[in-house]
């Protein structure tokens, strides 16, 4: 799999329901089975939600910075006996990819002897309430904002994280939480610090400067050269705050933990040496370039920067955990039921399943629009 662990975490769905009697494993990585009603639980769960796949949806296109979107969770028809869609099976394949990734994560885990506390879950659980939170409000930013499949609104008010994970069973719930749970201790663990409390305090200790809180202005400028030129202002004496008053947009920026404000931004932003009164070289993001102005910055005790210290501990294990993911992805011995896709050892992913010849479909209508869905539940389209 070629993303990163973030989209192992947030990429996580499930089989649809999918009308098949055989009771047999949807996949097995190293042994460990993935079952098919597991898969069709977690489907079935997200199907149901239009929230959750907004959220799936709106995870993907940022991510790809809009190249790339997820295909339907619904199939071309109903199931036979019932009114349930079936599955997209390219969903599926995206699905049971991911439960794959997933499985190879928990097992690297259990391998570093890595294993989370009730303390540990719960912070997993508010990360990935706030995850989401920060998904719906970045993607009313985009284009993609004006469509509901992915805002799932028309008022331009954000879904928050609590009520998107509001609308899925809480097995389900659970199982994301233990995953983010388990992917940021090995991340942790990773980074050779560690993931328990008493770790990740010896990491603050080390670097307590980068967690100060910081206060910052801001202002944003259409171009380099116009940032450029507000900078040589500023350099010359003029005070920022009249330098702002010409931007395209200025004001203050919330205090947040410094390490906290600098994983957003460019390294080159360089906002740990920056002194108070200071302003920053100008710093593009998303097309826009910014100058920042530190106004102050106060040393925080740990108990309150406890979330950016595990954070920022995590940021130093990514490259290193990744690197295991793929090796473990390399060497893993993977079987998926043909029905769902093909594993590829050299891609690390599953292939949707060919789609057969017209000759070989009874009611080739069903799968084109409009067609009818009388055959669909033989082909799961």
């Amino acid at each position: 799999m070629k993303r990163l662990l973030v989209l192992l975490i947030v990429l996580a769905a499930g089989v649809v329901a999918a009308a098949l009697a055989i009771p047999t494993n949807a996949a097995k990585v190293n042994g460990t089975a993935i079952s098919q009603q597991t898969l069709s639980s977690d489907v079935s769960a997200i199907a149901g939600s239009v929230p959750y796949q907004c959220y799936l949806n709106s995870q993907a296109y940022l991510a790809s910075s809009g190249s790339q979107q997820l295909p339907p969770v619904d199939g071309a028809g109903n199931q036979a006996g019932g009114g349930k869609p079936t599955a997209n099976s390219a969903f599926v394949a995206t699905y049971l990819d991911t439960e794959i990734g997933h499985q190879l994560v928990l097992q690297l885990a259990a391998d570093h002897h890595v294993s989370v506390t009730p303390a540990q879950l719960a912070d997993a659980r508010t990360n990935l309430a706030g995850q989401i939170s920060a998904v719906m409000t970045q993607i009313l930013q985009t284009a993609a904002g004006q469509n509901p499949r992915y805002s799932c609104t028309v008022t331009g008010t954000p879904l928050t994280g609590t009520e998107v994970l509001g609308t899925m069973p809480a097995s389900f719930v659970d199982q994301q939480v233990q995953f983010v749970a388990t992917a940021s201790a090995l991340q942790e663990d990773l980074a050779r610090v560690g993931s328990s409390d008493a770790a990740l305090q010896g990491y603050f200790e080390r670097h307590r400067a980068d967690f100060d809180t910081a206060c910052f202005t801001a202002a944003s400028f259409s171009s380099l050269t116009a940032a450029q030129e507000a900078a040589a202002q500023v350099a010359f004496g003029t005070p920022f705050a009249q330098v702002a008053a010409k931007a395209t947009q200025a004001g203050s920026l919330q205090c947040a933990p410094l390490a906290d404000i600098a994983a957003q931004l460019p390294a080159s932003a360089k906002l740990g040496s920056l002194a108070v009164g200071a302003v920053s070289a100008p710093v593009s993001v998303n097309g826009a370039y910014y100058l920042l102005e530190l106004t102050k910055r106060t040393p925080t005790p740990y108990a309150q920067v406890k979330a950016a210290v595990s954070q920022a501990v995590q940021q130093v294990g990514a490259k290193a955990t990744q690197t295991a993911i793929t090796a473990a992805e390399r060497h893993a011995t993977v079987k998926v039921d043909p029905r769902y896709g093909i594993w590829v050892p050299v891609a690390a992913n599953v292939f949707t399943p060919l789609v057969p010849s017209s000759s070989d479909v009874l009611n080739a209508s069903a799968n084109q629009p409009g067609g009818t869905a009388a055959a669909a539940s033989t082909s799961n389209g």
